[in-house]
């Protein structure tokens, strides 16, 4: 564990107004200094919609904005070694922030931990000042929507529910994935690409003994979507995280979740906004539209888009800093990922569609009887990855025994034998709305859900 007298340092952020760089200094007392740099699009660096009266306030918003990047991209580098004390050489988050700050690490470096048997890391705490923020409750932005696309099925869904709502919506991608940039095409719709370099130093601190693991990046593309909604003059940040997001992998011994996707779940969702609203007022809206849905809802909803079927996937595999690992197709075919989202689309379109996705049957494929095994619920614990409930495939199990492309076929004879059918009411109460959630009250966007 972390030496008691070790440190991390907050040094200096730098946002260059001219070239659109963002530079990020950080210190660890065992492994030195780490930089980083965000590059904005030149687009973003004039701003034809800002009316003199209010640029005041939107300065000030988005120094606060580059303030979030600054602290939460920090965990990047803080993980290396998990340090006992975290300090800063400039300005200090207010108090509502340092408690998001402080849960979103701990919850987010939690999979680390428990990898490292470390248990959970209660002693990430950020030092807080007493709220002194000037509101921006003034700053008026036009009323667009900014998404964030990862090339899968949901921001497609959130896509295409906006679009249908009558939204200005312009897309969002953190990296250079030419994947994403495939699938926005695809959209037809523009895409602001924020390239992300990541101190190269990591790689060279792990070969010496640095930690290294997940950490949690929708909290990071989070923070950085809304310095890029105040550039590019959007009032929304549309996320497409669901209900599912909320159920961990395993209990840490302290009896907290052990969730992969926290930085997706709602309870990330609340604290963000609460920290928006604090300290950037009502000038953006962030928000999730996927939040009322379970995985396998909006699998189906997807369904309705086969325009996407040959350009999407989510395996993640495609998505590495060396470019994608995926030698044939877009789909590994071996990850859980893949095989989640085989087994949930699988009730909703043909066989023949379903097979030209994927290249075989996933459920054929006795490489996978184990992982299918944890996906189901039967044995092991849920995969560290962004998938949904057993009760999700389990319920997807019991559609696809209904489906005429499937009947005969063998690998749902046997799957069927192993896996607990689920009643026609649980898998409507599955597959139904649900709450929390949060929409944006600046217009009419109802329309974006479905029953």
């Amino acid at each position: 564990m972390t030496a008691a007298d070790s440190t991390f340092t907050f040094k200096q952020a730098f946002f260059d107004a001219e070239t659109g760089v963002l530079t990020l200094n950080y210190q660890d007392s065992r492994f030195g200094d780490f930089q980083e740099q965000l590059v904005f699009p030149a687009a973003l660096l004039q701003q034809p919609w800002l009316d003199d009266a209010q640029r005041n306030t939107w300065l000030i918003a988005v120094n606060r904005a580059v303030q979030h990047i600054f602290w939460m991209a920090g965990v990047s580098y803080y993980k290396t070694n998990l340090a006992a004390e975290i300090q800063f050489e400039h300005e200090q988050p207010c108090e509502t922030e340092a408690r998001w700050l402080a849960d979103t690490w701990q919850a987010g470096l939690a999979e680390l931990a428990h990898e490292n048997d470390l248990g959970w890391l209660s002693h990430i705490q950020f030092p807080g000042q007493v709220h002194n923020h000037k509101h921006s409750d003034n700053l008026t932005l036009p009323g667009r929507s900014l998404v964030p696309i990862g090339g899968g099925k949901d921001s497609l869904v959130t896509i295409e529910r906006l679009r249908q709502a009558g939204e200005d919506v312009t897309l969002f991608q953190v990296g250079s994935s030419e994947l994403i940039q495939q699938v926005s095409k695809a959209t037809e719709l523009p895409l602001i690409q924020i390239k992300r370099r990541v101190d190269a130093r990591l790689k060279q601190v792990a070969e010496q003994g640095a930690y290294n693991g997940h950490v949690p990046i929708t909290a990071i593309n989070s923070v950085v979507a809304v310095l890029t909604a105040l550039l590019g003059g959007f009032d929304s940040v549309a996320f497409s995280n669901e209900c599912s997001a909320d159920v961990g992998n395993v209990k840490a011994d302290n009896g907290q979740w052990v969730n992969h996707q926290y930085s997706k779940s709602w309870a990330f969702e609340q604290q963000y906004r609460e920290v928006l609203t604090e300290s950037l007022g009502s000038a953006v809206d962030y928000y999730s539209i996927l939040r009322p849905y379970s995985e396998l809802t909006i699998v189906q909803e997807f369904s309705r888009y086969p325009q996407y079927f040959e350009v999407f996937s989510s395996c993640n595999r495609n998505f590495h800093l060396g470019g994608s690992r995926n030698e044939n197709g877009r789909w590994c075919g071996q990850c859980p990922k893949c095989a989640f989202v085989f087994v949930c689309l699988a009730p909703f379109i043909s066989r023949q569609q379903l097979l030209a996705i994927f290249g075989h049957d996933l459920l054929a494929d006795k490489e996978l009887w184990f992982l299918f095994m944890a996906l189901f619920g039967l044995e092991g614990d849920k995969p560290f990855e962004c998938v949904g409930e057993a009760l999700e495939m389990r319920a997807a199990l019991t559609l696809l025994k209904d489906h005429e492309d499937w009947q005969k076929q063998k690998s749902l004879q046997y799957w069927t034998q192993q896996v607990p059918t689920v009643s026609q009411s649980d898998i409507e109460a599955l597959m139904a709305k649900q709450q929390p959630y949060f929409l944006p009250s600046k217009r009419d966007l109802s329309s974006v859900h479905w029953s």
